[in-house]
């Protein structure tokens, strides 16, 4: 069974470290940093952990059952939502579990929320190609990272 609920930010210190194992072991063969595990984990952990400081930014977890299966990471700002990271364990990569992690975000976005934004990675081609296939468009370039932005609406009639 598949289900979703928004990281208790009380409990970050116990969930920072397992969501950071999991995008370590989904990128570090698609997009090193080459810094090695325990820098790169220090350095996300000194960003993400004051980020989640803010209200407005959020983990959605999802279990199937009562393991952690991934993570979607967001902050919403006025009419836009930022979607910051996208992570799957493999075993749930290429199945129904994307689609229903999305269109939980969906549902948890108020209606004045219409526009979509999201970096990838420039050699993550497989999550740009996801991005443009939800009618996202690149808008920019900055570092070894592409932007790219859409409709709300437009993505989610994928997933409604």
């Amino acid at each position: 069974m598949i289900r979703f609920s928004l990281m208790n930010k009380q409990e970050k210190d116990a969930w920072l470290p397992e969501l950071f194992d999991l995008l370590y072991n989904n990128m570090q063969s698609i997009a090193p940093h080459g810094l090695g595990y325990e820098r790169e984990k220090e350095e996300w952990l000194a960003n993400v952990s004051p980020a989640l400081e803010k209200e407005t930014r959020q983990i959605l977890l999802c279990f199937a059952d009562q393991e952690l299966a991934g993570y979607l990471q967001y902050y919403t700002r006025e009419k836009l939502v930022m979607v910051e990271e996208v992570q799957l364990k493999s075993a749930y990569q290429r199945t129904m579990v994307f689609y229903y992690l999305c269109r939980a975000l969906l549902e948890l976005m108020p209606e004045e929320i219409v526009i979509i934004e999201a970096y990838a990675d420039k050699r993550n081609v497989n999550s740009q190609g996801i991005m443009k296939k939800l009618g996202m468009q690149q808008v920019g370039e900055e570092g070894g990272f592409v932007h790219l932005r859409g409709s709300v609406s437009q993505a989610g009639d994928w997933f409604r």
